[in-house]
């Protein structure tokens, strides 16, 4: 029988009932991966015998982190050659990446994540050649599985759109014709028929949903919807209830894809969703940036969770999404790094950091985001719409032992006044460098930083090594064929809107300054 005895100058930890818990002296008693008692340390001491002991009193016990949206590039975008633009050029401009070893680049992701105390992650997988998706998927759970974390995994499909948010025959038609032709045959490489997709969605879920680990959840993903017809969307519903499972999708991460929706239905993309009757508590939605007060209203009721991504959506020129109206509104807001944290490094305690500065408005009793609201985004609301729910997220007996060990030394020196709360001193100074051990199941598996089965600097050399081979020939002719591309989208866009090359913002939720 594994057990262990998890100390800590403080325990902070969300509660079911929505609270913050905050224990001194406290500790966490754990058996074969469950927690069994949380309490003052010196009582579970005398109560229990572990095999082993952990932490001490300079450190904080925290839950495990939950990344609710991420698509697993370890190497980010970034350094791959996509510099940060708008979204919608920026993914033409990815077409460019060059191939990868996705079980090595999830390795690589995973070992990242869990340097800054991630302990699950809801991963989309993007849609790969429908050749080797299969593969693919295996190679990125067995990735996230060698490492021991836990993952929600979902595939997306995009079955309409998918050159510009418009009809892509129509849009075809008006380009050169050998251009035209190269970028169907592009599409046609991971081209995937709705029965194809359903049907790999539910051998996927055979094979992984009741893995022996326990720490796989599959869930069901259509890309966006405008990247969805309405068919597709109402058998996603029909898939995820039969097999009770979640839905993880994009949604209105830009302000193209708001007037979308206000262009084909006359509606939000939100308030379509609910006339398709697609909403509900199993839907997790990533970045919900360009959301109306109605559509915040429509997701509160509805109990979809919204996966908030603030690194992302300020590199790709998306805005600020408006997390203070949504928590007002009783919406479940989540937080991801969505592969693309502020610095690269998916250390979602910096990210954490982000938040909380970045919803802040200006003025004395002007709404602002609180402390416990961030850590609870990045623990039990994050955890609700990954299927791991009842099971993480929040450190109580009877729930999975997922659990994080900052170390206190440094952010209390050379001086930190003992009337700071220890959560505002964790989120205002804590990073990577501060998670002393990271706890999945009970088992640790991050000891100072350094993982305790796998050498993050193998996996990095055989990166590195991959990565040095010259230029594929392939890869060559499909950038050059994106930088063809780009300008024509890019007139699309400005055509939608002659007048501004914008469409109009409307009110903004936040108001940070003044023209005038």
């Amino acid at each position: 029988m594994a057990s262990s005895l998890i100390r800590g100058k403080y325990l902070i930890t969300p509660t079911v009932g929505g609270d913050t818990a905050i224990l001194n002296e406290a500790a966490v008693y754990q058996e074969d991966g469950i927690i069994r008692a949380v309490g003052s340390y010196e009582a579970l001491r005398s109560q229990h015998q572990p095999e082993e002991h952990l932490g001490g009193t300079n450190y904080a016990i925290i839950p495990g982190l939950v990344n609710s949206h991420h698509h697993g590039r370890g190497v980010s975008t970034l350094q791959m050659g996509t510099c940060d633009d708008c979204l919608e050029m920026w993914i033409i401009a990815g077409w460019g990446r060059r191939p990868y070893d996705y079980y090595l680049m999830t390795l690589y992701t995973a070992l990242n994540m869990m340097e800054s105390g991630t302990t699950t992650v809801m991963y989309n997988h993007p849609q790969t050649a429908a050749a080797t998706l299969t593969d693919d998927v295996d190679a990125v759970l067995r990735g996230f599985l060698d490492a021991g974390m836990r993952v929600a995994f979902s595939s997306y499909l995009r079955n309409q759109n998918r050159l510009v948010y418009g009809d892509d025959e129509t849009f075809l038609s008006g380009l050169p014709p050998e251009l035209a032709g190269g970028l169907r045959n592009f599409l046609a490489v991971s081209d995937m028929s709705d029965d194809d997709y359903f049907d790999f969605f539910e051998e996927t879920h055979r094979r992984y949903n009741a893995h022996p680990s326990g720490k796989v959840r599959v869930l069901v993903s259509p890309a966006n919807v405008q990247w969805a017809s309405d068919d597709f969307l109402q058998r996603v519903k029909e898939y995820a209830l039969r097999y009770r499972t979640g839905i993880h999708m994009h949604l209105v991460e830009s302000i193209y894809q708001k007037y979308y929706g206000v262009r084909t239905w006359g509606r939000t993309p939100v308030e379509h969703l609910q006339d398709l009757e697609f909403l509900g508590p199993e839907l997790s939605c990533a970045h919900a940036v360009w959301l109306t007060e109605g559509d915040i209203e429509i997701l509160a009721a509805s109990r979809a969770t919204v996966c908030h991504n603030a690194s992302s959506n300020l590199r790709l020129k998306n805005g600020i999404a408006p997390v203070n109206p949504m928590l007002a509104s009783g919406v479940n807001v989540a937080m991801g790094t969505d592969s693309t944290a502020i610095n690269d490094d998916d250390d979602l305690l910096q990210e954490m950091r982000l938040v909380s500065k970045l919803h802040r408005q200006p003025g004395i009793g002007s709404p602002a985001i609180t402390s416990e609201q961030v850590l609870a985004m990045a623990t039990a609301n994050a955890a609700a719409p990954t299927g791991f729910g009842g099971e993480i997220g929040v450190l109580e007996p009877g729930r999975r032992a997922d659990m994080v060990l900052v170390r206190l030394d440094d952010l209390e020196d050379p001086y930190l006044d003992p009337d700071t709360p220890p959560l505002e001193a964790i989120l205002g100074r804590a990073g990577k460098g501060d998670v002393a051990a990271v706890i999945i199941d009970g088992e640790l598996l991050v000891r100072e930083g350094a993982h305790q089965k796998i050498d993050k600097t193998d996996v990095m050399s055989e990166l590195r090594r991959q990565l040095s081979r010259p230029l594929e020939p392939e890869t060559a002719a499909t950038r050059q064929m994106a930088r063809q591309l780009a300008p024509y989208v890019e007139e699309f866009y400005r055509g939608l809107y002659p007048a501004t090359a914008m469409p109009p913002v409307g009110v903004p939720h936040y108001s940070y300054n003044s023209r005038t």
